[in-house]
């Protein structure tokens, strides 16, 4: 489904009598084409106070599968604040103190060979270990950005979906 299609699925209260009249309300969050995420006034605040405080408490729980599904983006952004500690063992222990996700090292490091075989990490073999950083941030941060924004949206229209139940 489109994001266009996504945009237009009806919550069964009819508001109108065509199609485009009947528009949920994220319609009006217009998606940037500069890809930027809508703006923290277009985030049902209740929805906001409670994902950065589970956020900050590191209290969260995310299925295996959503963590898997992003995982060449969450890695990106884990190596890109990480202050050491981005080997492979380091990065499955964060995900795991992050999200609770268990993901096992045939998932992961597969992802992070792939990464650095696209020239978007650098690894740097030591001594027993292999560090990962950065190699190019534009497209790191593209990556980033356009995963947010996605799960944004669906977890907007989700929350909306709730509302309006």
């Amino acid at each position: 489904m489109s994001g266009d299609n996504l945009r237009r699925v009806t919550t069964g209260k009819t508001q109108g009598e065509t199609a485009d009249e009947r528009l949920t309300p994220l319609v009006g969050i217009e998606r940037p084409h500069s890809h930027d995420p809508p703006s923290r006034d277009a985030i049902p605040e209740s929805l906001l106070a409670s994902v950065v405080d589970d956020v900050v408490d590191r209290d969260i729980d995310v299925d295996d599968g959503l963590v898997t599904q992003s995982l060449d983006e969450i890695l990106l952004a884990m190596i890109a604040v990480a202050d050491g500690g981005t080997h492979g063992t380091g990065l499955m222990e964060e995900l795991s103190t992050q999200f609770g996700a268990e993901l096992s090292p045939g998932t992961v490091y597969p992802r992070l060979h792939d990464l650095e075989a696209r020239d978007t990490l650098q690894m740097h073999e030591l001594v027993q270990t292999k560090q990962y950083t950065i190699a190019d941030t534009a497209t790191a941060k593209e990556r980033i950005q356009n995963a947010a924004y996605q799960h944004l949206v669906l977890g907007m229209f989700l929350q909306l979906s709730l509302d309006t139940m």
